[in-house]
């Protein structure tokens, strides 16, 4: 039996700057396990069934939010019903949104010396479970993830990845940026505003409106850059949080101190609430992203419902 996997992404940032990296949790896994480097779906999908197949109890991800996306929504299409293992963050991405929301702020190598040991000594480690974001896109099999968005989500993380070497410092830049252009019309904001129009539905209910400078959905209490915009998931662990923006882009600005605080939204046109389900529908095609990762909707149909719980490993509570 396979003890431990580690799943590294050598193409996100963090690993394309640290090459040694990759050789050494291989060392510090020694015998419990294995290091695997996907190079695209396919092998990921049959990396994961040979997961199930050998009974690996701890799946670390060396990578970013984007990682986590890809290796949950091929180890859950692959699995089922089966119990899933448990998962280990190593914070290997641009942004660890993900990692930072559930606790774990501790670099690659200390983090698998935990697990290792935690297995070798018999002692488990302290876990916290959130439930994953089921996401239909038109009819495709569905996504998992925790953080979505469309809107001037979407397009921010565009022109943030335009950046061939992105950092969290560009990413705020770029948020401030934003918010001083759309206080004075300017061109910035222009590149920015990619609205939604559709029709947002949750739990059965229609939201007035057809036009949307952003819809958000999170089962994780972070957005990056510290927002906790999803600080109500850990509520009800069946529902998950969404946040509509149907005000102007000045009104979006005036709400980014009470959504960086977990306070919710105020304007008139915004609302916010917790769900089993979000529909979004359009006569156009949707964009949107997950765990920043982007996918069009052709058809202008998404939908969002909860998925399974997903167990991640913490580290000893010296190291939080």
């Amino acid at each position: 039996m396979s003890e431990v996997a580690i799943v590294t992404n050598p193409r996100s940032r963090h690993n394309r700057r640290n090459p040694a990296l990759g050789p050494t949790l291989a060392y510090l896994l020694g015998e419990k396990g294995e290091l695997v480097s996907p190079q695209d779906l396919p092998s990921l999908a049959a990396t994961v069934e040979r997961f199930r197949d050998r009974g690996t109890e701890v799946v670390c991800l060396n990578g970013g939010d984007g990682t986590i996306h890809q290796v949950l929504t091929a180890l859950l299409r692959v699995y089922g019903d089966a119990p899933l293992p448990a998962f280990a963050l190593l914070r290997g991405g641009t942004m660890n949104i993900i990692a930072d929301s559930v606790g774990v702020k501790i670099d690659a190598e200390t983090m698998l010396g935990q697990v290792v040991d935690s297995l070798h000594d018999g002692e488990a480690l302290a876990e916290t479970e959130r439930r994953v974001l089921k996401v239909e896109v038109d009819d495709a099999p569905p996504y998992y993830g925790f953080l979505s968005g469309n809107g001037i989500i979407a397009r921010f993380l565009e022109l943030y990845y335009e950046k061939p070497e992105p950092t969290p410092f560009d990413a705020a830049t770029l948020l401030a940026r934003g918010v001083m252009s759309a206080m004075v019309g300017g061109a910035l904001i222009r590149r920015l505003t990619r609205p939604y129009s559709g029709k947002v539905a949750f739990d059965g209910v229609e939201l007035p409106g057809d036009r949307w400078i952003a819809t958000a959905i999170g089962s994780v209490e972070q957005m990056g850059l510290g927002f906790q915009v999803f600080s109500r998931v850990r509520e009800d662990p069946d529902r998950f949080q969404f946040v509509a923006l149907g005000g102007s882009v000045v009104d979006t600005a005036l709400e980014l101190p009470s959504l960086y605080r977990g306070q919710g939204v105020h304007r008139p046109a915004d609302r916010s609430d917790l769900a089993h389900e979000l529909l979004l529908t359009s006569s156009e095609p949707i964009q949107l992203m997950i765990d920043g990762d982007f996918y069009i909707a052709q058809r202008g149909r998404v939908r969002y419902t909860v998925g399974p719980s997903i167990r991640f490993l913490l580290p000893t509570r010296g190291d939080r």
